[in-house]
């Protein structure tokens, strides 16, 4: 009898203890997936804020216009995309940076002038790939190149989201195009917002959004420089 008491509290004693195990390691599983996810939406922000910040319009290279004057562009250039519910914008700009991912030619030949380009892949799993396209120079199509390196930056990214902003008083627009935009208004969105959402492998989401000044306001009664 003593023996069957203390193997039925030893049981009870296992029981919990390999429950709270198992609690304890699941949970601790759901916190180190969401951590990678935010580390990842932190890594992505940057690299959209900088390269934002270092957006331009080039002047010169406009005035060439030819027989390309439908498909030239620069500055900014942003494509509203969904499907269904799900935001799959498209950004392409031309950014004043060194280059980050070529590694083909010699980068002291670097004309820091390049095309970025980000998006959203379908697979046919269908799955979504963030990508990231950048072209060492620049050519007549904003949008692609044949000389263009384009890498997976996420494979979590399910939305991605971009409204452009022309003053602080307006709302945001779905859809950018500097070509297109008044000299008197501005080539460049004075504000950028961007909105990305994460989902891991086991199901963890992270959505985050962040508005980047690209003309700051410097005080009262001063319009976007």
């Amino acid at each position: 009898m003593e023996l069957l008491i203390t193997l039925t509290l030893f049981s009870v004693i296992m029981t919990i203890l390999m429950n709270s195990y198992f609690n304890f390691t699941k949970q601790s599983t759901l916190l180190q997936n969401k951590l990678t996810l935010r580390q990842e939406m932190r890594a992505l922000q940057q690299l959209l804020r900088e390269d934002l910040q270092s957006a331009v319009y080039l002047e010169e290279f406009m005035k060439n216009i030819e027989k390309d004057v439908d498909l030239r562009k620069s500055g900014i250039f942003g494509v509203d995309e969904s499907l269904g519910d799900r935001a799959m914008d498209e950004l392409h700009l031309h950014v004043n940076r060194p280059t980050r991912f070529y590694r083909m030619v010699d980068l002291k030949s670097d004309p820091e002038i390049h095309e970025v380009s980000y998006f959203l892949l379908e697979t046919d799993s269908g799955k979504y790939k963030f990508k990231r396209r950048e072209e060492f120079y620049i050519d007549t199509d904003i949008t692609t190149g044949d000389r263009g390196i384009t890498y997976t930056l996420s494979n979590n990214v399910t939305s991605f989201d971009v409204k452009y902003f022309l003053t602080a008083s307006k709302e945001g627009e779905l859809q950018w195009d500097s070509t297109s935009r008044k000299p008197s208004e501005g080539r460049m969105p004075a504000a950028v917002n961007v909105s990305i959402e994460l989902v891991s492998e086991t199901g963890e989401k992270l959505k985050s959004a962040f508005e980047i000044n690209l003309k700051p306001m410097m005080g009262n009664g001063i319009e976007w420089n």
